[in-house]
């Protein structure tokens, strides 16, 4: 039995935790795998991971080396058999394409000398990325025949030396596959995702595009419909290759090509997957999430997950730790296994002894970023790079196996984690901040494309950037734990009461049928923006506004809002009409842009201004009262805003976590740590006993208090970029 139950890995008969050690065969002497298997047995491990470098071991086309016949570094199956030996299960990644600094990210030479298979530019020309080196690189299509048929053999030859080595006969649990567009590297650029840029291939442009076209409209006469076009057929459809709305029904064109990026970088996926089952390799298989603007668009990674396929979030530290814990949480709150496959402790370098001195990573630096993922409900991690490697530093091993400084804080946490049953603590959350897939297409297109506040939505990348990234520093602010579900994906919407919701003039009908049945069920939304007034094809669609019996019109200015007992300035998306039935909330000027109304067993809120505070006062006391209507209320007390405190527990166990993302204290301060205040009421989280006590599970601080105490504040001393993770035990 090879399967994920309950954010476990599940061997045969046995449980593992999702936690690996990556390191690099091929990047370590061979007489040093033996010691650092034993120190990462030691330091808590049961699984392994590395990536297999497709250019490495085919140099010359058909000529493979998996035994080190040629070259020690090639011994994947002396690797295995180590691994075997020391009881370790493998995870492996064979890309084809695997980045880690390596030559071509993995592709073989030859496969530059076939110029068909190239991704290619509007104009024709090879497709050119940055890359961190001098010289842009050419990428390839993935779907084209001859693409694939490459990787085909070296699938073949790969699955033929590791067969024995897949579990139940042997150690190989695991294999990562490639998306299709990490070879853009969208995290180091994010300007290679440009939505214009690639990719206008032969092979796309005059078989994968019509086809995709002809399989949702079946008729090429709905499509002229729809695109006020004139086509034969679907092959006579040009690529998008700029961005020009002259009126809203050009958009149509526009989200059918980003939807098809999506269903082409799936597609990739799934024909990996179908030829490792061509040769019999009945593994577990992942791939990977990418962070970027508009959580790794393109990707559409939901629709590639199965019982045997699951995704995981590479996951870097990067300074805008708002921007860090969304991408975290959304993809905790929708995913079905929330697992780190790159999980970095250390970092990357060209030179890696000028990295280590001048932008160290240490310890305090590793258990921040491991808070920050715990926190938002990661439950696995593959650590990268566990043993070192070039271009890489602060590692917990260096690459002959001596013991480095983050060496003991991992073991830490993998000791710690058993006795707290991570895999069953939740949030204490009943606050979702969604995300609605076509307006991130909208934004994906036009961030690129110089569009002008004249055009049709011209607000919507502002409501995005502003309010929806606003509303979640707000809430880490308001020491609200939120998750972020996605309007598409129903299942994650159920275990929140209040939603907080964007809302454009576009909606399908099937989401605003959606919201209208879920606050009829009784949660609370809270619509920021504007009530949708067309579906995706740009047809009439009032759904949401018939219900709520209310309608918006734009007009985007700055204005000073009044709400009860206050007023402040504030950008508007517009103003809402027919509030006749509605309790108004906020007025500018004798226009309304405020309201709730009930509706069915639950209540509407509609805001048509930002409502995000960006620390401005009065806007942010609004939010919280806004908030406090909709029952939701903070448990817990800090007096540092940018502080992140998250509650989670089990029926036998709280964990509090604290982080502080702030780079340097303010100068009043004048100290490396500063002090606050942390204030909370224990028998309101179901916490008994007189005395109690914060262990700090990654640290070695121990709090000794009191109900009674923490009900007043007890301080805390703590530094930039620090953060704590502690049990709260009562006796």
């Amino acid at each position: 039995m090879l399967k994920v139950t309950n954010n476990k890995l599940v061997i045969g008969k046995e449980e593992y935790y999702p936690f690996s050690a990556e390191m690099h065969y091929f990047r370590v002497s061979k007489r040093y795998w033996s010691i650092c298997f034993e120190r990462i047995r030691k330091a808590g491990f049961r699984i392994i991971s590395t990536s297999v470098p497709w250019n490495l071991h085919e140099p010359v086309i058909g000529d493979f080396d998996f035994m080190g016949i040629t070259d020690h570094s090639k011994d994947l199956v002396v690797f295995l058999e180590l691994a075997r030996e020391f009881g370790l299960k493998v995870i492996l990644y064979p890309g084809p394409f695997i980045d880690s600094d390596w030559k071509n990210g993995g592709y073989p030479d030859f496969l530059y000398n076939s110029p068909e298979i190239l991704a290619k530019d509007p104009q024709g020309e090879p497709f050119k990325i940055y890359a961190g080196t001098i010289e842009k690189e050419c990428v390839f299509t993935s779907l084209h025949p001859r693409f694939l048929s490459h990787v085909k053999r070296y699938f073949g030859a790969l699955s033929d030396t590791i067969k024995h080595y897949i579990y139940p006969k042997g150690p190989v649990i695991l294999v990562k596959l490639d998306n299709g567009l990490l070879s853009l590297r969208p995290d180091q650029s994010p300007e290679n995702l440009n939505p214009f840029g690639q990719d206008y291939n032969e092979h796309v442009a005059n078989f994968l595009f019509p086809e995709y076209l002809k399989e949702k409209y079946e008729d090429v006469k709905k499509l002229n419909k729809l695109y006020k076009e004139r086509h034969r057929n679907f092959k006579d459809v040009k690529l998008p290759a700029e961005l020009k709305i002259s009126k809203i029904q050009n958009l149509i064109k526009y989200f059918d090509w980003i939807s098809f990026k999506e269903k082409i970088s799936v597609d990739y996926v799934s024909k990996q997957k179908e030829l490792y089952s061509s040769f019999e390799i009945p593994s577990l298989f992942s791939t990977d999430l990418f962070s970027s603007k508009h959580f790794s668009l393109p990707f559409n990674w939901r629709a590639s997950e199965s019982d045997d396929l699951f995704t995981g979030i590479s996951l870097r530290w990067q300074d805008d730790y708002v921007e860090l814990t969304r991408h975290l949480r959304y993809f905790a709150t929708c995913c079905k296994f929330p697992w780190s496959s790159e999980f970095a402790v250390g970092s990357r370098a060209d030179s890696p002894r000028d990295g280590e001195k001048y932008f160290p990573v240490p310890p305090r630096k590793v258990k921040l970023l491991l808070s920050a993922a715990l926190a938002s409900g990661i439950k696995g991690f593959n650590h990268y790079m566990f043993v070192e490697r070039d271009h890489w530093y602060d590692a917990p091993l260096a690459n002959d196996g001596t013991i480095l400084p983050n060496f003991d804080l991992i073991k830490k946490f993998n000791e710690i984690t058993e006795k707290i049953q991570l895999e069953n603590l939740k949030s204490l959350t009943q606050l979702g901040l969604a995300i609605y897939r076509p307006y991130l297409w909208f934004d994906y297109l036009t961030q690129t494309s110089g569009t002008k506040a004249s055009e049709p939505f011209s607000y919507l990348p502002f409501l995005l950037s502003k309010t929806h990234k606003g509303l979640s520093q707000d809430l880490i602010n308001l020491k609200l734990c939120f998750g972020m579900p996605d309007l598409w994906l129903s299942e994650s919407l159920e275990n929140f009461s209040v939603l907080l919701i964007p809302c454009a003039e576009f909606m399908d009908k099937e989401t605003q049928q959606n919201l209208i049945n879920l606050a009829k069920s009784g949660k609370t939304l809270i619509l920021f923006g504007l009530l949708p007034r067309f579906d995706l094809n740009m047809k009439e669609c009032k759904l949401l506004s018939d219900s709520l019996k209310l309608r918006t019109k734009v007009q985007s200015s700055v204005g000073e809002v009044q709400v009860p007992d206050q007023e402040f300035i504030t950008s508007l998306y517009g103003y809402i009409r027919g509030a006749k039935k509605s309790h108004i909330l906020a007025k500018q000027q004798d226009r309304t842009v405020g309201t709730v109304s009930k509706l069915g067993k639950g209540r509407v809120f509609v805001f048509t201004f930002d409502i995000s505070a960006q620390l401005h006062h009065h806007k942010l006391s609004f939010l919280e009262e806004v908030l406090a209507q909709a029952k939701v209320k903070s448990q817990i007390y800090c007096d540092a805003p940018q502080v992140d405190l998250v509650l989670q527990r089990d029926e036998k166990t709280t964990i509090l976590y604290l982080i502080n993302p702030s780079q340097h204290n303010s100068p009043i301060d004048g100290k490396d740590q500063r002090k606050l205040i942390l204030r909370f009421d224990p028998s309101k989280l179901g916490i008994k006993g007189k005395r109690l006590r914060l262990i700090d599970l990654l640290g070695d601080e121990v709090i000794k208090t009191s109900p009674a105490e923490l009900k007043t504040g007890v301080t805390i001393d703590i530094a930039p970029q620090d953060s704590r993770m502690y049990l709260i035990e009562a006796k």
